[in-house]
């Protein structure tokens, strides 16, 4: 079930983190920081947490706001599914639920951002997958030899 998360959901968010290998738990001070200012009401309008669970165990989260001073644009933050349970339609999942809420309130596009390293090689697969189109490159953005990737969706005609 997906639902939006509660400030009891933060340990298990950055767990689910650490698990997907997208923070060494020495680093989630970020993420944990992101969190408290989401739940505190610190975080503009729109910023949108929300989990996937079953029998009250996390399984996957996304988050993903809205482009300041751009018409109907939202970045997708950040997306992850228990390692356990990747490749099993839970991240597709996941996409599917946020593209349909923007849909719904008719923004137009959707970006991802990830890294040109090859261990990213899977992640630029599954936005593929679910229908990304590589947008742009930016070379030696996150360090030296390691390129921003920026995936785009359109979700409205207009």
């Amino acid at each position: 079930m997906i639902r939006p998360t509660t400030s009891d959901d933060s340990a298990a968010i950055i767990a689910l983190g650490v698990a997907a290998g997208m923070f060494p738990a020495n680093e989630t001070e970020a993420l944990g920081q992101v969190l408290a200012d989401y739940f505190d009401g610190n975080l503009e309008d729109g910023h949108t947490w929300v989990i996937d669970e079953e029998e009250g165990k996390l399984l996957g989260v996304a988050y993903y706001a809205p482009v300041p001073m751009a018409d109907r644009v939202w970045n997708l933050y950040m997306i992850a599914v228990h390692p356990n349970l990747q490749g099993q339609g839970r991240g597709t999942m996941l996409m599917q639920y946020v593209e349909n809420v923007l849909r719904e309130n008719d923004q137009r596009l959707l970006l991802v951002e990830t890294s040109g390293l090859p261990k990213y090689d899977r992640t630029r697969s599954f936005y593929a997958k679910c229908g990304y189109d590589e947008e742009a490159r930016i070379r030696d953005f996150w360090a030296v030899g390691d390129e921003k990737i920026v995936f785009r969706k359109a979700l409205n005609a207009g």
